[in-house]
């Protein structure tokens, strides 16, 4: 699980190394593509199977999947990589919480208006408005994609559902990405090459990995290791990309780590078979 999360956090900031060379839409465009084509290869799912049933889930995760990604990384190339982290754990909080029901309730809320009020408040480090929404947005998008993966897992025991949803999400973002991309970026073979290793390290083996690990441990265990990733995120974006968290941004992602760490302690606070994306 330990290397879900640095697996995870590195495929973020190889991708915001390679948004000055290829852009952040053309680097969503190859992320969706390379992951769906390792999935697919990975899973080789029966499509006829797939598609036999109700198609819509696997369509809507698709779609989900896409602007997921088009926020988070929206979110990362305004944000130091440890903000833009910790808010989108906010999605997953959100819905451990509710499905929770649980006294503690009340303190995970306020640790997490907490956290928020910390990094929104003026003068933080790097911290802009725009950023701020699209990690907000990509928070919203993630608790979408907990819901729906937790729905599509009960269907599928392998990633067979997720490589198609990807493969969706891939078709469907590709004319917003010709339209609003810079195409020619994609004509660079190191553009190729980093825009390869951001699919493997961000969704391909983070994918797999959590498959393996939630067959070996239990979903509390799985959850607290998954809200290490905000602590992970700003090592990460500190040793690889010289990003520096200000004091109070380094408390507001403690506040929210303990408020996750909280609610996935509780019985069926994390729902089980949903990947971190």
């Amino acid at each position: 699980m330990l290397a879900q999360v640095l697996s995870l956090q590195c495929g973020a900031a190889a991708a915001k190394n390679l948004f000055p060379a290829a852009g952040t839409t053309m680097t969503v465009l190859m992320r969706l593509w390379f992951a769906a084509l390792i999935l697919l290869a990975l899973a080789r799912p029966d499509l006829r199977v797939t598609c036999a049933g109700d198609i819509r889930p696997v369509v809507t995760l698709g779609c989900v999947l896409a602007a997921m990604n088009m926020a988070y990384f929206q979110a990362v190339a305004h944000l130091p990589l440890g903000v833009a982290a910790v808010l989108e754990l906010l999605g997953p909080l959100a819905v451990a919480t509710v499905m929770s029901r649980s006294r503690t309730d009340v303190l995970v809320a306020a640790l997490a208006f907490g956290g928020i009020t910390l990094i929104a408040f003026p003068g933080g480090a790097g911290v802009t408005a725009a950023g701020l929404g699209l990690g907000l947005l990509a928070a919203v998008l993630r608790a979408s994609y907990v819901l729906l993966s937790r729905h599509i897992g009960r269907a599928t025991a392998d990633l067979s559902g997720l490589a198609v949803a990807l493969l969706v999400g891939a078709v469907v973002f590709t004319p917003f990405a010709l339209v609003f991309g810079q195409v020619d970026r994609l004509g660079d073979p190191r553009n190729l090459a980093l825009g390869l290793l951001v699919a493997v390290l961000s969704s391909a083996l983070p994918y797999t990995l959590d498959l393996h690990a939630l067959r070996r441990t239990s979903a509390r265990v799985f959850g607290v290791l998954i809200c290490l990733g905000p602590a992970v995120a700003g090592i990460v974006g500190y040793t690889v990309l010289g990003e520096q968290l200000s004091p109070r941004q380094v408390v507001a992602v403690l506040l929210i780590t303990i408020a996750a760490v909280l609610v996935s302690r509780q019985k069926d606070a994390v729902p089980e078979g949903a990947p971190t994306a």
